[in-house]
């Protein structure tokens, strides 16, 4: 393979055989090597005078760095003094000694008392005003139901004659007796419970309905209400289950005598 070199003058003058080489590529081709050379040669040399310049310019600049303001010397040692504390004396306050004055309690004394006879003294009873007597009844869906009722107590003032209460709705607490389901109350808790349909309700997880009814002389229930209702149609099942007891209750007692009772029932339903 031939060595030849594309810059050299027999190539060159191949290349531009027959052709007008007195255009500047046919020139510029023979002096390549020639400018490159020099190109090179020229950038050595100003690389070497900017070093030069810098040199010689440090040179002349090279003067000493005087700092003014130099930090002060302490010619003398700085000597420690010990300082004594000397104890200083508090004030003694004088304890203030309270005296307590000596109350005397004159008790009065009876100056010729007056007897009277035992006909004339009046007899005074305490009066049990404080004793209020509630009735809580709590139901769930499963046929348990909260606690007994509670029976009234207290103390009478005066002893006052029969009333006769006919037709009128007398509350519990008045009772000489209160009313009693067959089997007791426990079977009327277990027949709600287990005979109360509740609905399929999402989120809820407890409801109460509070109803109220009223049981008859006969022991039948009538007057059944619902007080508050929560809604999802358990106020109505409420209602349909009180109605589809049968069983007929044992009346309240006032004075050896059945009355008219009434009774609040809320029913507690958990959602599971």
């Amino acid at each position: 393979m031939s060595r030849l070199s594309i810059y050299e003058t027999p190539w060159i003058d191949l290349v531009f055989e027959n052709r007008n080489k007195n255009y500047g590529a046919y020139q510029l081709r023979r002096e390549s090597v020639k400018s490159t050379l020099s190109a090179f040669f020229m950038g050595l040399l100003f690389v070497a005078s900017i070093g030069t310049i810098a040199t010689v310019i440090s040179y002349f600049n090279s003067d000493t760095i005087v700092v003014e303001n130099p930090a002060q010397e302490w010619s003398d040692p700085i000597q420690i003094t010990d300082v004594v504390l000397t104890d200083v004396h508090k004030t003694v306050i004088p304890e203030v000694k309270t005296q307590v004055a000596a109350t005397i309690i004159q008790k009065d004394q009876l100056i010729n008392p007056v007897i009277v006879h035992a006909e004339e003294a009046i007899k005074e009873l305490a009066t049990n005003i404080e004793n209020k007597n509630t009735t809580s009844i709590t139901s769930d869906a499963l046929g348990t139901v909260g606690t007994n009722p509670i029976t009234a107590t207290g103390t009478e003032t005066e002893i006052s004659k029969a009333v006769n209460y006919g037709t009128s709705i007398v509350n519990t607490t008045i009772l000489d007796k209160l009313p009693e389901f067959p089997g007791g109350m426990k079977n009327f808790y277990t027949y709600v419970g287990k005979n109360f349909e509740k609905p399929e309700i999402d989120g809820m997880s407890n409801l109460k309905v509070y109803v109220s009814f009223v049981i008859e002389k006969d022991g039948s229930m009538s007057n059944i209400k619902v007080l508050r209702d929560p809604g999802y149609g358990l106020g109505q099942e409420a209602i349909r289950v009180l109605k589809s007891i049968k069983a007929k209750w044992t009346p309240g007692i006032i004075d050896s005598k059945p009355v008219r009772t009434a009774y609040n029932l809320p029913i507690s339903i958990e959602m599971r």
